[in-house]
């Protein structure tokens, strides 16, 4: 029994960790806070989100991945997205499950493969697997997009913009759930936590500096993948401040080109912006070297 006991809070463990890991946060209480935050948003939501790292975190289970890595919740993050992305689009609704199960277990089977080839998967295996299943539904009719509500008003709204910047990310609209987003990461990790905040900052200064819709700038949509960039690449160095504020810039250009195409961004900037920042610094590295 006692065994029995240890499994299942190992499980919540690393399904709450996976949850923490969207954003880099290796964290048991940061998971937790994260789920809260999202559930003060919707509660069917932060379920679709769960249930994601939980079907991730199982199919790396039973397919025989390092445990360390399992444990370390690596395996959960891309699944949560999973559910949180196609929770926002389509709806959180009951008939999505499914989709969410397959789509996460095949994100795990993705970020394994890459990994064994040597690359940073990031969030590429939720990108790549979400747009095939927003693909099908497309192809087959199956489930419609629900139109975003971008607001009313043409005014900034600053906090707003810079708390949904980091809400975002897991698809999260409402500022306080952002607001819980921040506070847990800055608790957990100081740097980070100001490099989340100066990267909504940035993302909506320069999209209001483009003159780009105050309503989209003031949901935070131009701001959430620099505040990945900024995490990946936090430090108290000069290096590691030019180095996030290249891959913040990167990952906004980046951004408005894909949702000019017309296909959703999801974090696809992100993880561009990261892969040619940090192929960027690892060739000035070595060409510093040859000197």
């Amino acid at each position: 029994m006692d065994k029995h006991i240890s499994i299942v809070i190992q499980s919540i463990k690393n399904t709450l960790i996976g949850l923490a890991q969207i954003m880099l946060q290796p964290s048991v209480g940061v998971g937790m806070v994260f789920l809260i935050g999202s559930a003060i948003n919707s509660v069917p939501l932060a379920i679709l989100g769960l249930i994601g790292s939980a079907a991730g975190t199982l199919t790396a289970v039973i397919v025989g991945f390092s445990p360390k890595d399992i444990r370390n919740g690596l395996f959960g993050f891309n699944g949560a997205l999973v559910g949180f992305g196609l929770g926002y689009f389509y709806g959180p609704i009951l008939s999505l499950v499914i989709f969410v199960l397959l789509g996460a277990s095949a994100s795990t089977i993705i970020m394994q493969y890459m990994r064994l080839k040597g690359w940073q998967p990031f969030t590429f295996p939720f990108v790549i697997t979400t747009w095939l299943i927003m693909l099908l539904f497309t192809a087959t009719g199956s489930f419609e997009i629900i139109p975003w509500s971008l607001g009313k008003g043409n005014s900034l709204n600053f906090m707003q913009a810079v708390f949904r910047g980091t809400g975002q990310v897991f698809f999260q609209e409402y500022a306080v759930t952002g607001l819980f987003l921040v506070t847990a990461i800055t608790l957990n990790n100081w740097v980070a936590g100001i490099f989340t905040i100066g990267a909504s900052c940035i993302g909506m200064l320069v999209a209001l500096s483009f003159g780009l819709p105050t309503d989209a700038i003031n949901l935070g949509l131009f701001g959430y993948n620099g505040v990945l960039c900024a995490i990946v690449f936090a430090g108290k160095s000069l290096r590691d401040i030019i180095t996030a504020l290249v891959a913040i810039l990167l990952s906004f250009l980046i951004y408005c080109g894909v949702i000019y195409i017309g296909i959703p961004a999801l974090t696809f900037p992100f993880v561009l912006a990261a892969w040619i920042t940090f192929w960027g610094r690892g060739w000035l590295d070595k060409k510093l070297s040859m000197r």
